[in-house]
């Protein structure tokens, strides 16, 4: 199955997605194009705000030192409403702040899913062979990890094509989404406020899912070789930023609990969550792109 490419262009975070923050995003579609789609705050200290009465952002001679030309006019455009919104979420308005929670949530489901993607790569199990009997090619219930590791692994290969084959609403529809949570999430983390705790179903999950693949790799030869590399691709894919840290922290305590005898620090996790799968919303691409901005 070919994988999505996940490209953040101008014009990709979805402003219908998240009608709140419709203004913010548009006029951050252009710094999300060269930014990876992910948001940092320090990007914009000491950019100048552009006067209401300008209708365009001031561009700059790309000649000129530092940080100058196409980026610098993106961040004139985007910093107004980069102001404006960073102040309405610390006031905790409303309708902000639930957005910010729908957001929190996609993100959080969509680097487990990810996550769970890398590790059964790792595991050479996307799709498991042979498919386990009696999950149907419409059966793409992986979010039961109770089942035996190949049948989530199955359910979610099966999830994933039905993915790429689905472009109601344009190709990439449910990453386009993905990736504007990602980048709400991120702004609001920058901007001091205090994101959500991660939902029930997330933190069943995690645990669950070592569990399955413990009780899988005990059954394999070269077990703990087995156990390192799904692990190791696990962590990896969960992404950066705070929800990725967050994430890592909680996995990485499952992963302790349940294999004492495998030693693996949250640092060593975090140094290998700097890659992501390139179907995640949190992709590699935009954290490489991320620290020099």
């Amino acid at each position: 199955m070919a994988a999505q490419v996940n490209e953040c262009t101008e014009g990709t975070l979805d402003e219908a997605a998240f009608k709140r923050f419709a203004p913010l995003l548009a006029a951050s579609q252009r710094y999300a194009s060269l930014s990876g789609c992910r948001f940092q705050n320090t990007s914009f200290r000491g950019v100048p705000r552009c006067p209401e009465s300008t209708p365009e952002p001031t561009e700059i001679d790309s000649a000129m030192p530092l940080d100058r030309g196409p980026r610098f006019a993106a961040k004139i455009e985007a910093a107004p409403l980069v102001d404006e919104f960073s102040a309405r979420l610390r006031a905790g308005e409303p309708g902000l702040v639930e957005e910010m929670e729908r957001a929190h949530r996609i993100v959080m489901a969509e680097s487990v899913r990810n996550a769970m993607i890398g590790m059964f790569q790792a595991l050479e199990m996307f799709p498991p062979a042979p498919p386990p009997a009696g999950v149907e090619e419409d059966d793409c219930a992986f979010e039961d990890v109770s089942a035996p590791l190949p049948v989530i692994a199955q359910r979610l290969y099966n999830d994933q094509a039905r993915r790429v084959s689905d472009t109601t609403g344009g190709p990439g529809r449910l990453e386009r989404r993905a990736m504007t949570a990602a980048f709400i999430v991120d702004f609001t983390d920058e901007a001091g406020v205090k994101l959500p705790p991660m939902p029930e179903t997330q933190a069943s999950m995690l645990k669950e899912i070592v569990e399955r693949t413990n009780e899988f790799a005990e059954q394999k030869p070269g077990s703990d070789k087995r156990r390192h590399r799904a692990r190791e691709a696990f962590l990896g894919a969960l992404g950066g930023g705070a929800v990725g840290h967050k994430l890592k922290q909680e996995a990485n305590q499952w992963w302790a609990e349940n294999w004492q005898g495998v030693a693996w620090t949250v640092g060593a996790a975090i140094a290998v969550g700097a890659a992501a799968v390139a179907t995640a919303a949190l992709s590699a691409r935009a954290n490489g792109r991320r620290g020099r901005w």
